[in-house]
């Protein structure tokens, strides 16, 4: 959408504080008017911006996909892809989210049910790699140290301007699979 792309620019150039609906306006060519007729206000904007970015960086649907067949090798790349962090494309208008996220209950909220989703789908994906009987309580464990190895690729785009190097990611992805094999004896 013209609106939620422009906005997208704009945020990265000004932040979300400096940018208000008339310059989004303006910079999208679509009337103020009609603009509030598609969003109640610009935290709606930003709340859809942050929907795409999530679905996009994340691919939850992808990832539900191959846990859902229990495709192992599709949801192995998955998680070598999630860990490269390869779908960044922009750190300042993830920090600008981050930041507003922290200021705004509504975005917040909209982080927390997009990775309520994804915990779950990684869950079930992480449950489709494990032995059979694995204890749910250490896939959840699991869950949450891939998630944390997500934030730290992210971390990692931050001050080098880059994913993590490929042996790095090869070293997190042996350890995660020595982690799986470990959950036969949970």
């Amino acid at each position: 959408m013209k609106v939620v792309q422009a906005a997208r620019e704009l945020f990265i150039e000004h932040g979300f504080h400096a940018t208000g609906i008339a310059r989004i306006a303006q910079a999208s060519g679509v009337l103020v008017g009609q603009i509030y007729r598609d969003f109640a206000n610009k935290e709606a904007i930003v709340a859809a911006l942050v929907v795409e970015d999530l679905d996009r960086c994340l691919r939850p649907n992808e990832l539900c996909a191959a846990g859902g067949s229990g495709d192992r090798d599709a949801i192995r790349a998955w998680l070598r892809n999630y860990l490269a962090g390869s779908e960044v494309t922009d750190v300042r208008l993830v920090m600008e989210i981050m930041a507003e996220s922290a200021r705004n209950d509504r975005i917040k909220e909209v982080f927390r049910s997009v990775d309520s989703l994804m915990r779950a789908q990684l869950t079930a994906a992480l449950s489709a790699l494990a032995p059979p009987g694995a204890a749910p309580e250490r896939v959840a464990c699991l869950t949450d140290a891939v998630r944390i190895m997500g934030g730290g690729s992210f971390h990692h785009w931050l001050s080098e301007g880059k994913g993590p190097a490929a042996p790095v990611v090869d070293m997190l992805m042996d350890l995660i699979e020595r982690e799986i094999a470990a959950l036969a004896g949970s």
